[in-house]
């Protein structure tokens, strides 16, 4: 909902990504703690979310 609403809020929108980007870099972590070496889809979001955040700051 954050994300969506940053489309209007900027400070909003980063916070958002900010908070999903920690969310799926946690989701990795917790990936390799386990030894499931599958964490392509969780290291792509994450990519997304910190890129969607990077590139809200820039704009």
């Amino acid at each position: 909902m954050g994300l969506v609403a940053g489309l209007w809020v900027t400070p909003l929108g980063v916070a958002a990504a900010a908070g999903v980007t920690l969310y799926f870099i946690g989701a990795v972590i917790s990936h390799l703690r386990v030894k499931d070496y599958e964490l392509a889809p969780a290291a792509g979001l994450a990519l997304v979310a910190a890129v969607a955040m990077t590139l809200r700051v820039l704009a």
